[in-house]
């Protein structure tokens, strides 16, 4: 696995590390999980983007 850094303001930051807080993680994790959810998410929907324009072509 490799590891990435990162720059994000003081408040974003403090945000993810209260989020981890409440769920027994780092802030690392949260933001971790996050960007792996948000890159499914992003990939359904190009998918579900081209299905739609097959249909109509």
């Amino acid at each position: 696995m490799r590891k990435v850094s990162i720059e994000m303001e003081d408040f974003l930051y403090e945000f993810y590390k209260k989020v981890g807080s409440g769920a027994g993680r780092t802030a690392g994790q949260v933001m971790s999980d996050m960007l792996f959810r948000f890159a499914g998410e992003s990939s359904l929907r190009a998918i579900d983007q081209q299905k739609r324009k097959e249909r109509w072509a």
